[in-house]
């Protein structure tokens, strides 16, 4: 592996120094060689001769990131960062209205699907331009768009003959009817919605060749699989092979290809269509690939049960009912452009979405595209039961939103979630409310997919139904009262191992927030956590933030993972309710676990065990805040700040396998500056002094053994009043 060597993290260092001052100290590379290694033995390159080791190459849909991540875990920080720079950078109301030059086509959100989906889930595109180029007609430019629409999909103008005779000759002929319906649409609306429409055709020609061996009848089982996937497939418990049948069909260059032009597409047409007071009006024209809908009439709630495009124009509008921007075994694109909506898409708000709620219907995209964008600030309410709010499956299902104080409500699957494909949730504005009333959401990755909530400003709140009593979801490390809610920052794999041997990669999912004062509440399985080869992050840019939740969460993992919380700035409060452990920086069975605070806020952490920078199983833990007078508070006797287990296999090897007895471990603890409180909490009575901790110290510090033939096992604690991360350098606070 190659490493970076000294010399040019030293200049980097230098370099981010006024001329003529000492550089601070490394403090992580100060930590390394107290334990007697180097950057470069972190991380994991597996061998596949070890026995019980699930190899990676051995386990389908690992992400094409993920072994190169694996082995670099200080990498982890950068990967993070610079997805929350796209969010930071592009999801902006203004770069969502903004119109193209002649030098940026500001294709804004084929940037942001390449970014944060294409680039994670299968490389491919560099994010260019998705190559648009509508021609449409000068005279009648709808007229002409809807015709060509028609012929690609297979239904072509025609008036009826028989052996040469027309029949009905004073009957309009369907080319005049057409028109007549064009003709209800404005005359200024009528050259936008022309390119919209051709650009949809060329997406969607692109997608069909993506799928074109997946016969419907596989496409029919997918759909009817979908009930039992979300709860049978983080610990095996049930099997469908269509899955892996499909995966083995897919194109996916072609079918995502069409999914960024549809995405961009949208876009396009949201900055060339017009505002203004238009007439009442409705234009619907049945497809062979679902109808296209063009409404400015109000009328409450409405349906439309085979949309390929719905562009909607009034913004005082009622429930609009799903399917809205989804997919279906027999239509693989679908667009919705709500034009100023203020109200609820969805499922009305009498609706218990966990038993009467919509199952892909709302922002989806499986086995092709769905996607929902809402121009302006108006405030939105979306409620659906399953797969939907930016969910992707073989494909991808996204909602973008520009504005307004939105509230998303959603039982399981959905909110930024992808499973063999790409979920993007993408809020440009407001205060939010995200409510997740099962799991697998809020920024979830699972099997071989990408699911991305980022959220760019406002003060958000993020809500995972933690009580099993309600969730359902018990898990078994919190006596069953806690829901396993693999959500907020969740990449989830399927772990076979133990069950029918069909082991899938965990994918990415993560919750990127750019700024505001935000709440984020879960329970177990949560918040920037990494689940058999998955990868979770949650990445908070800057505001004060609270974060409460229960155990396996705040940066931890288990088998084979990598997870991350990272809170750029503010004065932060991280709370572990009931059993309260395996957190801020945990990890449990080759695992890479962060929790990362940077700036200078006063923050607070309250556990009770297992957490802070230590690692288990043979992980690699870290716990690193840069600054401000901070609190800890753990258990008294509880294993943390900074530390490693020792288990017998690490000294000798198991007599069937070695990977126990060959792997490495690393647990890392790093306070840098402030006047900071270590406290322990007693069965009885008020916490206290720990006997080891406090500022200006070091403890926990186990280094190298030099004859040992296995695996290192090594741990670093300080609280230290000067140096930084020098692998940090790179990146700025903010």
């Amino acid at each position: 592996m190659a490493t970076r060597p000294l010399a040019i993290l030293l200049l980097a260092a230098c370099a981010a120094v006024p001329a003529g001052s000492e550089p601070p100290p490394d403090a992580l590379g100060d930590a390394l060689a107290a334990m007697g290694i180097a950057e470069k033995d972190l991380g994991y390159r597996p061998l596949a001769h070890w026995g019980r080791y699930p190899h990676p190459r051995t386990i389908p849909h690992v992400l094409p990131f993920f072994e190169d991540l694996h082995a670099r875990p200080l990498d982890t920080y950068g990967f993070a960062r610079t997805l929350g720079n796209a969010v930071d950078e592009l999801l902006l109301p203004e770069k969502l209205r903004e119109a193209p030059d002649a030098k940026d086509r500001k294709e804004t959100l084929f940037r942001l699907g390449v970014v944060l989906g294409t680039d994670r889930l299968l490389g491919a595109f560099r994010g260019y331009s998705c190559n648009l180029d509508p021609q449409p007609w000068e005279s009648e430019p709808l007229l002409h768009a809807c015709e060509t629409l028609l012929e690609r999909s297979g239904k072509p103008l025609r008036r009826p003959m028989s052996f040469g005779a027309q029949f009905a000759k004073e009957e309009p002929t369907p080319r005049a009817r057409l028109r007549a319906e064009v003709d209800k649409v404005p005359a200024p609306l009528q050259l936008p919605l022309s390119r919209l429409v051709l650009n949809l055709i060329e997406a969607r020609e692109w997608i069909d060749l993506g799928l074109r061996d997946v016969p419907f009848d596989m496409r029919d089982r997918l759909f009817a699989a979908l009930p039992r996937l979300l709860e049978e497939t983080p610990d095996g418990m049930g099997y469908d092979p269509v899955f892996d049948d499909i995966a083995k069909r897919i194109d996916r260059p072609s079918l995502y290809y069409g999914c960024l032009k549809a995405l961009q597409a949208a876009q396009d047409a949201r900055r060339e269509i017009p505002e203004g007071e238009w007439p009442e009006f409705r234009f619907r024209l049945e497809t062979p690939w679902g109808a296209v809908r063009f409404d400015n009439r109000g009328e409450g709630d409405r349906r439309e049960e085979n949309p390929l495009l719905v562009v909607d124009f009034d913004g005082e509008s009622g429930v609009f009912w799903g399917p809205l921007g989804a997919t279906g075994p027999r239509r693989p694109l679908s667009v919705a452009l709500m034009l100023g909506h203020g109200g609820v898409l969805g499922d009305s708000n009498g609706f218990d979405l966990r038993k009467e709620g919509g199952s892909a219907e709302l922002a989806s995209g499986i086995l092709g595209c769905g996607i929902v964008c809402v121009a302006g600030d108006e405030d939105n309410e979306w409620r659906t039961g399953r797969y939907g709010l930016g969910f992707g499956m073989f494909g991808m299902g996204a909602l973008v939103d520009e504005g307004g104080d939105d509230e998303y409500e959603i039982a399981a699957g959905g909110q930024g979630a992808g499973m063999f494909g790409i979920g993007l949730l993408l809020d440009a504005g407001g205060n939010d409310s995200y409510r997740l009333l099962e799991g697998d959401g809020q920024g979830y990755g699972g099997p071989g997919g990408v699911g991305i909530l980022a959220d760019r400003s406002g003060n958000d709140t993020y809500f995972a139904e933690r009580d099993a009593a309600k969730a359902g979801r018990a898990d078994y490390h919190s006596a069953d009262r806690i829901a396993a809610n693999n959500a907020q920052g969740a990449g989830f794999g399927r772990r076979g191992d133990g069950s029918d041997g069909h082991s899938w990669a965990g994918g990415l999912g993560a919750l990127l927030d750019a700024e505001g004062n935000d709440r984020y509440e879960a329970g177990n399985f949560s918040q920037g956590i990494g689940y058999w080869y998955g990868t979770g992050l949650l990445w908070d840019g800057r505001g004060d933030d609270v974060y409460e939740s229960v155990y396996f969460t705040q940066g931890s993992g288990a088998h084979f993972a990598i997870g991350a919380l990272i809170d750029e700035a503010g004065n932060d409060r991280h709370t572990l309710l009931e059993n309260a452990g395996a957190a801020f920086g945990f990890g449990w069975d080759v695992v890479n676990a962060f929790l990362i605070d940077r700036g200078a806020g006063n923050d607070r952490y309250e556990a009770r065990i297992l957490s802070t920078g230590l690692a288990e199983v043979r992980s690699n833990a870290f716990f690193l805040d840069e600054g401000g007078d901070d609190t800890y508070v753990l258990d008294e006797g509880a294993q943390g700040f900074g530390d490693v287990d020792e288990r017998p296999e690490y000294k000798d090897p198991p007599k069937t396998s070695t990977a126990s007895f060959s792997l490495t471990q690393v647990g890392v603890f790093l306070d840098l500056g402030g006047k900071d409180a270590y406290l322990r909490r007693p069965r009885e009575g008020e916490p206290a002094r720990d006997p080891e901790a406090g500022d200006n110290r070091r403890w926990n510090v186990r280094a190298r053994d030099p004859a040992a033939a296995g695996g290192f096992n090594v741990s670093f604690a300080a609280d230290l009043e000067g140096g930084r991360p020098l692998f940090l350098a790179p990146w700025p606070p903010r």
